[in-house]
């Protein structure tokens, strides 16, 4: 295990590092609100990290003046969702992690909030995503493409001004665009602030009662095959992710 001293990298408003592993590998916590990365490449102040990123490589390229090299991006989270994010500094274990996760090795479980209760406090989810591009944005949408999986267990449930609310614990199996967002949808369970597939009356009667804003939706762990060993790290849920009594 590497020492976190000496990572001096320009993070982004909010980010820090949680935990740093073997060859490079390191865990970082990201705040809801930050982008997993530039939207045209470049450099974005509301990024993971805010200096420059090259879409080619999926690397940011640390200035001299912060240690100098490259920054692999192993994954996203959408720019709403807070959590655990990986990236390495070293190519060889980018690509060994990135291989992971395109043979869906690697495990994650997510934390929602979400409006309403569940039918089963345990269940496995199936549906079928489709990706489209919409005037320049992409988004999914459920009926064709796709398999999505995922598993569902419900941590806790109570009341809100907006009626029923449920904290889930998620894990998905494979990993489409926006999957749980739309698997929560589907069930009439969509995530609280969810500006894209939620309850947008909810999400105003939600905002109005507590004066919260951003969406409730938190990588809580990661756990990764490398090199022989399951390596994890996980963020706590934020505080503001309850459901009262």
């Amino acid at each position: 295990m590497e020492s976190l001293e000496g990572i001096r990298w320009p993070f982004g408003t909010g980010v820090s590092v949680i935990k740093v592993g073997p060859a490079g590998l390191v865990a970082l916590s990201k705040p809801s609100g930050i982008r997993s990365q530039p939207k045209e490449g470049g450099k974005d102040s509301m990024a993971l990290l805010t200096c420059s990123y090259s879409l080619k490589d999926e690397a940011y390229h640390i200035p001299p003046d912060k240690g100098g090299g490259k920054v692999w991006l192993l994954h996203r989270l959408d720019g709403g969702t807070s959590g655990v994010i990986l990236v390495a500094s070293e190519e060889q274990t980018a690509a060994e992690v990135k291989y992971a996760f395109a043979q869906h090795q690697v495990r994650k479980r997510y934390i929602a909030m979400v409006f309403g209760w569940p039918e089963r406090v345990n269940a496995i989810w199936k549906d079928r995503i489709e990706v489209v591009k919409d005037k320049g944005r992409v988004r999914a949408r459920p009926g064709n493409g796709s398999w999505a999986e995922a598993v569902m267990k419900e941590r806790s449930r109570g009341k809100g001004a907006a009626g029923g609310m449920s904290l889930l614990e998620l894990e998905p199996k494979t990993g489409r665009t926006h999957q749980l967002r739309i698997q929560c949808s589907q069930r009439n369970l969509p995530i609280v602030g969810d500006r894209t597939y939620g309850d947008f009356e909810k999400n105003r009667i939600f905002t109005k009662s507590t004066g919260q804003q951003g969406m409730f939706l938190h990588a809580e762990r990661v756990k990764v095959p490398f090199r022989g060993n399951d390596w994890e790290a996980s963020v706590a849920v934020p505080s503001h992710f309850t459901v009262g009594g």
